[in-house]
């Protein structure tokens, strides 16, 4: 009964361990923007901005339309997490259906001899859209083992944000963005755990929560020369109300900020870089830290390029990128996981219509060990898929 219990608590700790680290939609309080043409360049776009994404990127870019536009972009992913374990190794999945990510519309003005441009935007702020499947079927030392436990959620966290970009001159721009947050997620789970003809676990259950709230963002935009721009965002503080069953909590976001530059080597060349700050250990739950001494940061380094390559009479743009990303988990040895991330992005434009896509890749490994002290590495796998579309309503 020893080696049950043993092996009992070892499973509960991987499926919890799984869910974790499989958070739903993966970018979650990291607060990345939107947009694939910006995923496909790793998520370096605070200096660049220069489409209707901006919204979420850098309100201060938006002064870089010159005409009407809307745009609409979804996303979905697909992975697992795997361990090294020589006794068994539990089949585990995760994916999120796809599900809008971002659609706007923006119309620039003239102030004087500079732009004022106005917009719109749907956001999915943080997305909570995944199902976590975690099997076991085994033979484990002479025990027969069956387990499955399913997360299957759907909803996130939402924001409706007018914003508004303004050009004070040659060099310096500034934006605005006001996000009414709304939205709400449906949990699912199932959990089921037999141990050599005993059944530990047989239960499941649903609930729900409802999201509201108000969030500012500020963004400055500064192009020293045509071939160079430094930008940078600040997601000012604010409290987001959670609803369960008529129960509210509200948990306290501190100030978030990115910092980007980018440098245009060419008409057909842009290379960017950013740097995001992430006070993780500084977020509150009823005034009381989520994470109370615990040396944690959500910080992240991103780098990424685009290339037009000419394609017949349309130009067709490549992006590359590479980020790292911070997790909230902590492996054996209490270091903070952070994974590593690849993208690539394809474009096509056909007169005032463009297509974009990006594929993303969040790998890593980190040690861990059991309820009986043996050594355990993990394996992650995390494939996003992002599409957008962008319609120029006045001409380019």
């Amino acid at each position: 009964m020893k080696f049950r219990l043993g092996l009992f608590v070892f499973i509960l700790v991987l499926c919890m361990t799984t869910v974790g680290f499989t958070q739903p939609g993966g970018l979650s309080l990291n607060l990345y923007g939107s947009g694939a043409r910006a995923a496909g360049m790793g998520y370096a776009f605070t200096g660049v901005a220069d489409d209707a994404t901006a919204i979420s990127w850098n309100p201060a870019g938006l002064t870089q339309l010159m005409s009407m536009e809307a745009s609409v972009v979804g996303k979905f992913s697909f992975g697992s997490l795997s361990t090294d374990y020589s006794e068994f190794n539990p089949t585990t999945e995760i994916g999120s259906s796809f599900n809008l990510n971002f659609a706007s519309f923006v119309m620039p003005f003239k102030a004087g001899n500079f732009n004022l441009v106005g917009g719109v935007a749907y956001r999915r702020i943080f997305n909570f859209t995944e199902k976590q499947t975690i099997k076991i079927d085994d033979n484990i030392q002479g025990i027969d083992v069956v387990s499955e436990m399913v997360n299957d959620n759907k909803g996130g966290v939402d924001a409706i944000s007018p914003a508004l970009g303004f050009q004070i001159n040659d060099m310096i721009s500034v934006g605005a963005t006001f996000n009414i947050l709304m939205g709400s997620t449906d949990y699912k789970y199932k959990e089921y755990l037999e141990v050599g003809g005993f059944v530990y676990s047989d239960i499941e259950g649903d609930y729900s929560e409802d999201y509201s709230g108000t969030a500012i963002d500020l963004g400055v935009l500064i192009k020293p020369s045509p071939q160079f721009s430094l930008g940078a965002a600040f997601k000012l503080p604010y409290t987001l109300t959670v609803e369960e069953d008529g129960d509210e909590v509200d948990v306290d976001i501190p100030m978030f900020m990115d910092f980007g530059a980018a440098f245009r080597a060419s008409d057909n060349l842009t290379i960017a870089a950013d740097y995001r700050l992430r006070p993780l250990d500084k977020i509150e739950v009823e005034g009381e830290s989520v994470y109370e001494d615990v040396d944690i940061t959500g910080n992240s380094f991103h780098v990424g390029l685009e290339y037009l390559m000419q394609a017949g009479q349309n130009p067709m743009p490549i992006r590359l990128g590479y980020f790292t990303f911070p997790t909230t988990q902590f492996d054996v040895n209490d270091d903070q996981v952070t994974f590593n991330g690849v993208s690539a992005g394809l474009g096509l434009l056909m007169g005032n219509f463009i297509l974009d896509g990006a594929f993303e890749w969040v790998f890593g490994s980190f040690p861990g060990d059991t309820e009986n002290g043996d050594d355990v590495n993990y394996s992650y796998n995390d494939f996003r898929v992002t599409v957008g579309a962008v319609i120029h309503l006045g001409g380019k």
